[in-house]
């Protein structure tokens, strides 16, 4: 009987940390984090991200006040932006970002960058768990952003902190 509840407290403890996700997949986005160094590191895919498109990860609940992170491919030249939306449209980028690119890729169709941003982001501490949002894909038209063509896919409670 003892071992058995034994048994019973290990494999819920077991469930507790594999439940503390540090990956999102969905349909073209491949994203895994990690504590390293004392930064938060994201290492990003997009394998259906055409040129003059962008993809994007958003931490916050809404549109109203979330901090971004913005991956762009514009005439096949890759950049990845920091801002904050203020509602539905685009994000008002940062003039200086606290975002390090430590490797960016850009082939056919296929994005890979690794970014790592410092714990406190733009206002976003990543030393408590938050709602993070991955867009799939969205147009740039004449050098501006459109509206994303899907909607973004929300991943509630991620803790980040979780994740070393």
């Amino acid at each position: 009987m003892f071992s058995s509840q034994i048994l019973i407290l290990v494999l819920a403890t077991i469930g507790v940390v594999a439940s503390q996700a540090c990956i999102f997949q969905k349909s073209a986005v491949l994203a895994t984090w990690r504590i390293e160094n004392g930064a938060l590191q994201i290492i990003y895919q997009n394998n259906r991200i055409k040129n003059n498109h962008w993809t994007a990860i958003g931490f916050g609940p809404g549109m109203s006040n979330m901090t971004v992170i913005v991956f762009m491919i514009q005439n096949g030249e890759i950049s990845i932006r920091t801002g904050r939306t203020t509602g539905y449209g685009p994000p008002v980028f940062d003039n200086q970002s606290d975002l390090n690119v430590l490797a960016a890729t850009h082939s056919g169709s296929i994005l890979n960058a690794i970014v790592s941003v410092s714990l406190n982001f733009n206002g976003m501490n990543f030393q408590n768990c938050q709602t993070w949002n991955f867009v799939q894909s969205g147009p740039i038209k004449k050098g501006q952003m459109g509206v994303h063509t899907s909607r973004p896919d929300q991943f509630n409670n991620v803790c980040a902190l979780n994740c070393r």
